[in-house]
């Protein structure tokens, strides 16, 4: 009778990260730049952001904005041209990056990364990649096939367990540089 009990007993609700805060206040910022709220409003909505412990309580702050949800994939191609992306940027969960004869610089140290793990699918020829990691990120390049290329890798490792967003590189060089820092 007892294990009844707790089956029908709704589970708790997940607590917030500081990340997901983070995100909401941008969501925030930016209803405040397009005139949906006040800035009183504002300050009302930050006070209970940072003051919220799970999920529910965060998302009524945002119950009567538009939701802003960011991408499931990016794609950034580019042939004898230069590609870079960095500053505040939402990071989506998976990335194709292909080049040939380019050079492609990618920075994610001020971007928003609402996941644990981002895949990059890499295709480049005869190109530079420079991938700019976040702190306390690990990086796994074991699905990476390199022809005729380099891989330098000077990612810190976390000495054990890593705290931060795991990076995993699939796909090919083919007389490529790949730089990780």
């Amino acid at each position: 009778m007892a294990d009844d009990l707790e089956r029908r007993r709704p589970p708790k609700p997940l607590r917030v990260s500081d990340a997901e805060r983070e995100r909401v206040v941008e969501q925030l910022k930016a209803a405040v730049g397009e005139g949906r709220i006040s800035l009183a409003e504002l300050d009302q909505r930050l006070s209970l952001v940072y003051s919220a412990d799970t999920r529910p309580e965060v998302d009524a702050v945002l119950a009567d904005l538009p939701s802003v949800r960011p991408p499931q994939a990016l794609e950034v191609r580019r042939v004898k041209s230069f590609a870079r992306i960095d500053g505040r940027w939402e990071v989506p969960e998976f990335l194709t990056v292909g080049c040939y004869d380019a050079v492609v610089r990618l920075d994610f140290r001020q971007a928003s990364i609402g996941h644990p793990a981002v895949r990059i699918d890499l295709s480049a020829a005869k190109s530079i990649v420079r991938l700019q990691l976040p702190a306390g990120a690990s990086v796994s390049v074991h699905g990476l096939v390199v022809h005729k290329g380099l891989v330098r890798n000077r990612v810190a490792d976390p000495g054990g367990y890593a705290s931060g967003t795991g990076f995993t590189i699939t796909g090919q060089l083919t007389k490529a540089l790949l730089f990780l820092r």
